[in-house]
């Protein structure tokens, strides 16, 4: 891509990114000032791909001051944005596996034929909802839960 200056509006067309962020990102070191021309900030076209690399970093999670650092910093060279991606992904993970054990606690409640979520004894102190952690299933039945139904 040229490096032809474009006016910041145009940037902030082509990046969907407003100009107000693109000023912000300025101040955080995150891309380089832009050159005022005819009182505008102008950037040279080249800005777009690092734009797009924030972006990027934004949506897997990465904080701004994580950003400033994956790309100008300590992380911007040798392979550590890979070890900082690595880190993020196991944290995804972790954060998957905890909604995925929600899902199935409330599945697990929404099995239950209590009329009141309030009568029910798995609730209550010592119950196997109220600890988090279903009892094995071949007990179910004697509790008055039905895990075979699917719930998607």
């Amino acid at each position: 891509m040229s490096d032809r200056l474009l006016p910041i509006g145009e940037i902030s067309s082509l990046s969907e990114i407003a100009p107000s962020a693109l000023r912000y990102y300025e101040r955080c070191e995150l891309i380089k000032a832009g050159v005022k021309i005819g009182g505008r900030r102008h950037y040279p076209a080249s800005v777009l791909h690092r734009l797009s690399a924030i972006k990027v970093c934004q949506k897997i999670g990465f904080s701004l001051t994580e950003i400033a650092e994956l790309l100008n910093g300590n992380l911007a060279g040798d392979g550590a944005w890979r070890r900082a991606a690595l880190t993020r992904r196991c944290e995804v993970q972790r954060e998957i596996n905890q909604l995925e054990g929600l899902i199935e606690l409330i599945d697990y409640a929404l099995d239950c034929d209590c009329r009141a979520l309030c009568d029910c004894p798995q609730v209550g102190p010592g119950g196997h909802l109220a600890s988090g952690a279903p009892e094995d299933e071949q007990s179910d039945s004697a509790r008055g839960f039905d895990r075979r139904q699917s719930r998607a």
